[in-house]
């Protein structure tokens, strides 16, 4: 098996004085790219939240586990000068895990004080949000987003890769074209909030995405740190 990589991120001297918002993702490319783009448009960034996407060796067996995943995070932590009041998230798919495995991270992301944003089924559901809400949807369409099968299509893509493709125009979870989403952050946020009806679940059962609660951090960390 492959050894994971990490890099060390000890506070720097040019973030000093700026809240840390620390994503650790299940998704190697496609997640990465998203939230590297949102912290440095134009619309959201501010030198007072940096913004940091923990990496990790793509063919690294296991490594996008969400226990994986959650020792990235607390390595992280370890390892760097973390102070009151910066974040650390872990982002994950509901489509591949058990409900035992969920549990028990949500069980230690709350006992190490982190926070948890799940999609389901998964990520490419927070951007569809950016375009469409939920209610646009029949019952039987969204039980086939959440599905997200490829053989019902008979497609080697899934159906919320297809969705996303018919709504842009192109899709490629390879080399996401953030500037088809960034525009519609605040819609994404609010067909993910409307969507989320069982708050007190601790991950979700029902389609949608957990998302909105990060970016809505790190949109009102932005808002809350002003420059001079």
């Amino acid at each position: 098996m492959a050894t994971r990589q990490f890099r060390s991120f000890t506070r720097k001297t040019e973030f000093r004085d700026a809240k840390f918002i620390v994503i650790a993702t299940e998704g190697s490319k496609t997640e990465p790219r998203y939230f590297e783009a949102l912290a440095i448009d134009d619309r959201y960034r501010n030198p007072r939240v940096h913004v940091e996407v923990l990496s990790r060796v793509e063919d690294d067996a296991g490594s996008s586990a969400p226990n994986h995943i959650l020792d990235q995070l607390t390595r992280y932590e370890k390892d760097n000068d973390l102070v009151e009041g910066d974040e650390l998230w872990i982002v994950i798919d509901k489509d591949k895990w058990e409900d035992s495995m969920l549990g028990e991270i949500t069980r230690l992301v709350k006992q190490k004080q982190y926070r948890f944003a799940d999609s389901n089924p998964c990520f490419e559901l927070w951007l569809l949000l950016h375009y469409r809400s939920l209610d646009s949807y029949t019952d039987s369409e969204l039980a086939d987003l959440k599905a997200n099968n490829k053989e019902r299509f008979r497609s080697t893509r899934r159906r919320l890769d297809l969705e996303l493709k018919e709504i842009c125009g192109s899709y490629d979870s390879n080399n996401l074209k953030t500037s088809d989403y960034l525009p519609y952050v605040h819609t994404a946020i609010d067909n993910a909030r409307n969507a989320d009806s069982n708050l007190d679940d601790r991950w979700l059962n029902q389609i949608g995405s957990r998302v909105y609660k990060l970016v809505q951090s790190i949109i009102d960390s932005s808002a809350q740190h002003p420059l001079n």
